[in-house]
């Protein structure tokens, strides 16, 4: 409904290079000013298809899910809908289980928590990697298509929706699943007439809202209902379309839940380098100002349009997150990152290896990922457009905002000499590993559209 054929970049004929050089920005500029459009238009379409009404009674949760998810999801999911609870409202939460990924243990223990709902459904096969498939409340997809529909007020159950999508060639990729859910199951519910919540919430599996102070650890907030924060502080700013958490890169370690493995966070282990890094300056500095995707909350037109459009037109992009944050910053919606909340990402080891890449560091190829999907959409819209909320370039900030960070740096930890000579090596080192990993990502650009976008996680 909203794809428009996207303009190629080819400037290899022009043989001038300043010329080049500004042919290309031209290019770029036109490309980012075409997917504001279609953005604009989606999110007006939506509030004229809504008439700008919507359920403030319950909040809308989506995460897509993979390998791995299984040790996150039980813990996370019940957390999340007893936050949501407690604000005195009901969850609708949307499980995306992407490319045949199942998870059986899950849904039984899900299945036994009280006052919940859960509804199977189902995708047809993909019909191209941009294309969102057609959803069912049956494995074999016969019959009319499954919307959502309008439920009274008074209903008292939480509902959880598990969309098991089938294998197919293009249905691998954590944007593809995302897309099946925004493009197809939501958007086509609204233009059937369904009231969708005011709020969306985004969040990965292993996501857990908290809250962390310059003057308490984040354990000491471990009950503390931090969505809460996040939603009542775009309940008193209407003029707000996004608000995030800050992004925190712990590591996980096993635990049991109900005689089940899953992971939890482990704060007492030291995060690798960059992550620590990023810990630091996330949300507070210039190219450091993307909405993580594990810690989301919008308004469902402002969400829905961003991910309608960019599923749609860049299947293989990874870094969704800092995509819609570069078109809402373009776009003019207004966002926020509340610092004082945060979302956990999970990180490797500093001594965990991988056997799947070139770079064996386990958390020196978590970078690389993130930095391929950031180069990618440098080149579809050009650095000068997208520093202000990502840019992998030397930290200046560092030095001409130098007390800022070492405000940041110390924060609510203990210094001691020890701890300075600790962190100061730490930045050594990634501001080392950083830059080569810069140079290895910049040879190697996601390829974001068309048939030989890849799938990714």
């Amino acid at each position: 409904m909203f794809l428009d054929t996207f303009r190629k970049i080819s400037v290899r004929q022009i043989p001038s290079l300043k010329k080049k050089s500004i042919s290309l920005k031209s290019t770029q500029d036109s490309v980012l000013n075409s997917d504001i459009q279609a953005v604009k238009n989606c999110r007006e379409w939506l509030i004229s298809k809504t008439k700008n009404n919507f359920d403030n009674t319950r909040v809308l949760g989506v995460v897509a899910a993979a390998n791995k998810a299984d040790s996150f999801l039980p813990y996370t999911i019940p957390k999340i809908i007893q936050q949501i609870a407690d604000m005195g409202m009901k969850a609708d939460m949307i499980i995306g289980l992407n490319h045949g990924f199942e998870c059986p243990k899950v849904i039984e223990y899900l299945n036994l928590l009280p006052n919940v709902q859960i509804t199977h459904l189902y995708t047809e096969p993909k019909p191209a990697n941009n294309i969102s498939a057609k959803i069912f409340d049956n494995v074999k997809c016969i019959g009319e298509p499954y919307f959502l529909d309008n439920i009274s007020p008074e209903f008292s159950q939480h509902r959880i929706f598990i969309v098991h999508q089938k294998v197919s060639l293009h249905s691998s990729g954590k944007i593809r699943v995302l897309g099946d859910i925004y493009g197809s199951l939501l958007l086509k519910s609204i233009e059937k007439g369904w009231t969708p919540p005011e709020f969306v919430v985004t969040f990965d599996a292993e996501t857990q809202f908290l809250l962390e102070t310059k003057s308490q650890a984040i354990e000491s907030n471990l009950d503390t209902n931090s969505l809460m924060l996040i939603v009542n502080e775009l309940k008193k700013s209407p003029q707000i379309d996004i608000v995030s958490t800050r992004n925190k890169f712990v590591v996980y370690q096993k635990s049991t839940l109900d005689n089940m493995e899953i992971l939890l966070p482990d704060y007492s282990q030291e995060v690798p380098p960059i992550q620590f890094f990023l810990n630091v300056v996330h949300g507070r500095f210039s190219g450091y100002k993307w909405n993580p995707g594990g810690g989301i909350i919008a308004r469902t037109d402002a969400i829905i349009s961003l991910l309608v459009i960019i599923s749609e037109r860049y299947p293989g992009i990874r870094v969704e997150d800092v995509h819609l944050s570069i078109l809402a910053h373009h776009a003019g919606f207004s966002s926020d990152i509340l610092l004082k909340v945060i979302s956990i990402n999970r990180c490797p080891k500093i001594g965990e290896m991988t056997t799947n890449s070139s770079i064996k560091s386990a958390w020196m190829e978590q970078i690389y990922r993130w930095n391929s999907g950031c180069k990618g959409l440098e080149l579809c819209y050009g650095k000068h457009n997208i520093s202000p909320i990502v840019d992998d370039g030397f930290p200046w900030f560092t030095i001409t905002k130098s007390l800022d960070f070492l405000r940041v740096l110390i924060g609510h930890r203990k210094i001691n000499l020890s701890t300075i000579i600790k962190n100061v090596n730490f930045l050594a080192i990634a501001l080392i590993t950083s830059r080569q990993i810069r140079r290895k990502s910049s040879h190697n650009p996601d390829i974001l559209q068309g048939p030989t976008a890849k799938a990714f996680w």
